[in-house]
């Protein structure tokens, strides 16, 4: 008895269902022998996701094992060739780098912060030739792009090994440290040259100074260029277009719900012709409760957003879409009239998102699946970003796996997948007890035999 029930102590006392996940697509490949594919989601991909960050969508094989991938739920951008550009840049004394006083006493801008002249330069400050400047850069509206700074000596020949510390700032006041010691080396022998004049950047701050670490040394400065790297937009933009629920309206806020957590990066609204409404956009989820601990809490995305409509001559022209200033991944929307500016009606609200991926590798056998929906799966996804900037690196930023689409969707396990598991009863440690029990019992009752035998033996 007591061998059985240990044996039974040993089996797997639970059995997890094959069909963890909801819906369920064939991938279809552009190329049956690419090591790597790329699959765009649609919304049909979002609608049936549990988790924000879409950890619960995977890539199976034909044996239904999962295979290295990768999820991103919004697309990014992609990086355009550096281009290089001529910066403006000017010369101070080092006394203005390291004053207690900021650079406003020194510097020139206009109303949108662009330098135009310094008032206290090197040669006014009388110390021109006496001491190597600090090289002021205003990156203007290239700020968040510069990738590398080049710089250019009037003399190429020149001899020199020198150190400068990388200081940025958004206002010319606060500075702060992004390389302690940068080295700038041009050595010439026997028609041999070793160069090092470029500082690599990792700052998106518009403010960039370069203080030098030695008081001489220093030969005259042709000019600055900047390496920077624009974002291009490929310009594939869906909307989903959302009316309003019944029952709402301009003050109290008209209400739309979203089916699926979509990136949502932008946002429009359809106004009647002739119209102009100032408007609060609120979004909120479940699974952002309030104080309470129950009820979804409303956060502000924007207040005083204008939007407007207006019809001359048979075209309308309309207000740009509003870029909001992360993406917002909400299910419910709420639009709040401002005082003063009430619509007649509620207007359409439409929501816009650039599509994401999923990366994954042709292990295991073909064909493929994509499967998702599930509220019990961890984030166990493969690290494939080294790999995929590895590959950009070598062949280029636009590089891209093979692509590949995404069949008809079919149910798999349905709604069941979204209901959390049930914490398992732990079967063993039950058993392992009832079996100590159980033998504490018969060694109880053996005792007890012997206890009574010896009395009779006595009589």
């Amino acid at each position: 008895m007591i061998k059985r029930l240990l044996w039974l102590a040993l089996l797997p006392m639970g059995a997890q269902a094959a069909d963890d996940f909801a819906r369920q697509w064939p991938l279809q490949l552009s190329q049956p022998d690419a090591g790597a594919y790329r699959v765009p989601l649609d919304a049909s991909v979002y609608a049936a996701a549990h988790w924000r960050d879409l950890r619960d969508v995977r890539v199976l094989d034909a044996d239904g094992k999962p295979v290295a991938s990768a999820v991103y739920a919004a697309a990014m951008p992609l990086s355009a060739p550096l281009r290089t550009v001529e910066l403006s840049w000017f010369a101070l004394p080092v006394s203005a780098a390291t004053a207690d006083d900021d650079l406003n006493v020194v510097v020139e801008r206009d109303g949108g912060g662009k330098v135009l002249s310094i008032r206290n330069s090197v040669a006014r400050a009388g110390e021109a030739g006496s001491a190597d400047p600090v090289w002021l850069v205003d990156l203007d509206k290239d700020a968040g792009k510069l990738r590398a700074l080049q710089v250019d000596w009037a003399d190429p020949s020149a001899t020199l090994d020198l150190g400068y510390r990388l200081e940025g700032s958004d206002d010319l006041r606060g500075w702060q440290v992004l390389d302690p010691q940068v080295r700038l080396v041009q050595l010439n022998n026997q028609g041999r040259a070793l160069r090092n004049t470029t500082i690599k950047v990792e700052s998106g701050l518009r403010y960039l100074r370069l203080v030098p670490l030695q008081r001489h040394g220093a030969p005259a400065l042709r000019g600055l260029r900047g390496e920077m790297a624009d974002m291009v937009d490929a310009g594939d933009w869906q909307w989903q277009v959302l009316q309003a629920q019944s029952g709402g309206n301009a003050r109290d806020g008209y209400l739309y719900t979203l089916k699926g957590r979509l990136p949502v990066q932008r946002l429009d609204v359809v106004m009647p012709a002739n119209s102009a409404v100032s408007w609060t956009v609120s979004s909120r989820d479940l699974d952002r409760t309030g104080a309470d601990g129950q009820t979804p809490h409303w956060q502000t995305l924007t207040q005083g957003w204008n939007a407007w409509n207006l019809s001359e001559g048979g075209q309308q022209q309309r207000s740009a879409p509003l870029e909001t200033s992360g993406t917002v991944t909400d299910r419910e929307w709420r639009l709040q009239a401002e005082p003063g500016s009430e619509p007649a009606q509620a207007p359409e609200l439409r929501l816009g998102y650039r599509p994401g991926s999923v990366m994954f590798l042709t292990q295991g056998r073909a064909p493929y699946l994509l499967v998702a929906g599930s509220a019990n799966v961890g984030q166990a996804q493969a690290a494939l970003d080294p790999m995929l900037d590895a590959l950009r690196a070598r062949n280029g930023q636009q590089w891209q796996p093979v692509a590949a689409s995404l069949g008809a969707q079919a149910q798999r396990a349905g709604d069941a997948a979204y209901q959390p598991a049930q914490t398992p009863r732990d079967w063993k440690n039950l058993v392992l007890w009832a079996v100590l029990v159980l033998g504490a019992l018969v060694v109880a009752g053996f005792a007890l035999s012997l206890i009574r035998s010896g009395q009779a033996g006595k009589q």
